[in-house]
């Protein structure tokens, strides 16, 4: 599950940081003399743009600082801190242990260490919690302030991810086919606690990431266009709410890709079906708009068609009374 990761910036050093590798992002170019190969293309999935905000931390006293870097995992969530306020926050994407490549970008600091235990960084935006209320979520004394780098427990991070409902929609967590399994297993659909909410994150990381895997940018399996992945659904061909146990743990056939600027809406209303591979239109009020956009998918085949998932497209045209196509 995800984890929230407390970073203050008070210091002189912190602060520029900030501004040098965050607010202004790191070219890719000149992290890739530091790494790996391997490395380096993974980067360059995750960064098209060739724009990467990037941040470290130091060993700290006794590795206090490595060991809890080493609980950081893609889709944890950072908050930045001064002045009592968590002013903005950003997902984890990918991290390395990288000595020169810190060095190259931060120099060292009055003690002779650089900032080492990397992570990059995604979706960064600014907020305004006051520490007040970040103690009040999740539960620590009103006088606690963020004073050095530090990772929440699962309990503390679900409570402050759940307040604030934040899930990256790029960066996914590392949800194993077990943990999947035993989230379906234990899921109930009523139930709007945090633990509630956190299972169907879980849930909706794993999916995602068996549709979409490293990927940035994907296609939607209705209307053929590439999109990137934050604007694409991991699509229930037949409705979630309504699948049994077995058929929710057969992710790699009863979800596909859809984008959100139409196609997963048209899906589930069933203005849309799939027959044979191929999109039909239903008989429901439309507009003059709508029609031609209906009819821009209208014939187009799905490329995921088959015949493991078909009887999934088949409940979907019973189910909203295909009488009527055209």
């Amino acid at each position: 599950m995800s984890r929230v990761i407390l970073q203050p910036t008070g210091n002189k050093d912190a602060r520029e940081h900030y501004v040098d590798t965050l607010i202004r992002p790191v070219d890719i170019l000149r992290i890739k003399p530091f790494v790996t190969e391997d490395q380096f293309e993974r980067i360059k999935e995750l960064y098209p743009n060739g724009l990467v905000p990037t941040w470290g931390v130091t060993a700290g006293v006794n590795n206090v600082n490595a060991n809890k870097w080493n609980r950081i995992e893609p889709a944890d969530v950072t908050f930045f801190s001064a002045k009592r306020v968590l002013y903005s926050y950003g997902f984890v994407t990918y991290k390395i242990h990288n000595v020169p490549l810190a060095e190259h970008l931060w120099g060292r600091d009055s003690k002779g260490q650089t900032w080492e235990y990397m992570y990059f960084l995604d979706e960064i935006r600014e907020h305004d919690i006051p520490v007040s209320l970040f103690n009040e979520i999740v539960g620590y004394s009103p006088n606690f302030n963020v004073q050095g780098f530090s990772v929440l427990d699962e309990q503390k991070s679900n409570a402050l991810i759940s307040y604030f409902d934040l899930e990256s929609e790029t960066a996914f967590q590392p949800v194993t086919e077990r943990d999947y399994k035993e989230v379906i297993e234990a899921f109930n659909k009523d139930t709007l606690d945090i633990e509630g909410k956190t299972k169907s994150r879980a849930e909706q990381g794993f999916l995602r990431k068996a549709l979409f895997g490293n990927r940035t940018i994907h296609t939607c399996q209705i209307c053929g266009k590439e999109y990137p992945i934050q604007f694409l659904v991991a699509a229930h061909i037949k409705k979630r709410s309504l699948c049994t146990k077995e058929e929710k743990l057969d992710y790699q056939n009863i979800v596909m890709p859809m984008c959100k600027f139409g196609c997963d809406d048209l899906f589930e209303k069933g203005y849309i079906i799939v027959k044979n591979g191929k999109v039909v239109l239903n008989q429901k009020l439309t507009t003059e708009w709508l029609d031609v956009y209906l009819h821009n998918l209208a014939g187009r085949e799905i490329d995921n068609w088959n015949e493991r998932n078909a009887k999934y497209f088949v409940w979907h045209a019973k189910h909203h009374s295909l009488s009527k196509v055209r």
